[in-house]
């Protein structure tokens, strides 16, 4: 067979016809497999999502997700230092009665002392010095008492120090005894009523145990503990993860002196507190009280609690 009629004499061979027949065929039979490959995989598909957002799905990735029950090996930063705190909880510019706490980060620890609204502190009551002067002053009055240094203060009346402590929870604690109680000769009347055995306490009656034990059994070492149980019952995994909320709550209803940048400062002393593999100590500072003043043996050992060396 000739072709290109100006340019030579080109022929194709009857080998080369075959072969072009060959391929043809091959050809052909290769676009029927991928017809009915193509069909197929579309019956399939109907049955079976075979999309990357299905193959992503938990279920099908063979690692086990890490929960926090698998995250033992997670590794906590590492704090230190030391920082004291007071708590002052009041009703219309009437204090009920303070706390002091320590959050030691070199020992991984709280201690707390709580002290009744008539403390004396250099001749004058806590009570008298908020009354007149707001809770910085009677902050100070408090670091003279004790001779030593208290970081930050939290005053808050008595109905948002109830309502705040429910927002991180109620906690439970044991009651000795059955208490049946009611005051209406102090300036705030209040009253507790709880049976004898584990409670969950409300905020109110969170208040009431506080002020009952101080000022009508003396017994500053049962109010350390009821404080005590809020710390390690209240910093958990759980607040943790709410903790700007709850911050702001605070710093919201407050009168503080706690800033932003250390409430920043603290997250890392707060997420090894928080952690369920922590265990924080906790340590009572008794004071022992004569009256409306505090012996002289029991106030030294109450400040072996919070310096700082």
């Amino acid at each position: 067979m000739r072709l290109f009629k100006n340019r030579g004499n080109i022929y194709f061979s009857k080998m080369d016809k075959e072969k072009s027949a060959e391929q043809r065929f091959l050809l052909i039979a290769l676009v029927v497999i991928v017809i009915v490959t193509i069909i197929f995989v579309i019956v399939v598909g109907e049955k079976n999502d075979f999309s990357v957002k299905e193959f992503f799905k938990t279920e099908n990735i063979s690692a086990t997700a890490v929960t926090k029950e698998d995250s033992d090996d997670v590794i906590l930063p590492e704090v230190s230092g030391k920082s004291n705190y007071v708590i002052l909880v009041s009703d219309d510019g009437v204090l009920l009665f303070s706390c002091v706490i320590q959050v030691d980060m070199d020992n991984v620890s709280y201690k707390a002392s709580s002290f009744k609204a008539d403390t004396v502190c250099d001749g004058e009551e806590l009570s008298s010095v908020f009354a007149s002067s707001g809770e910085a002053n009677a902050t100070v009055a408090l670091e003279s008492l004790l001779n030593v240094d208290i970081d930050y203060y939290i005053s808050l009346e008595s109905g948002d120090f109830a309502s705040i402590y429910e927002q991180f929870g109620q906690i439970n604690y044991p009651i000795i005894s059955e208490i049946k109680y009611k005051n209406t000769e102090d300036e705030v009347p209040y009253s507790v009523k709880l049976n004898e055995g584990e409670q969950t306490l409300k905020g109110t009656q969170l208040v009431g145990l506080m002020r009952y034990y101080l000022d009508e059994k003396d017994n500053t070492s049962i109010a350390n503990d009821i404080m005590l149980n809020v710390l390690s019952q209240q910093i958990n995994e759980n607040n943790y993860e709410n903790r700007e909320e709850l911050f702001s709550l605070v710093a919201e209803t407050a009168q503080t002196n706690i800033t932003v940048r250390d409430y920043s400062a603290s997250l890392d002393a707060l997420l090894v507190l928080s952690s369920a593999s922590t265990g924080a100590n906790v340590y009572n500072a008794s004071a022992e009280y004569d009256g409306d003043n505090i012996t002289a043996d029991s106030l030294k050992e109450v400040r072996t609690y919070f310096v700082k060396e």
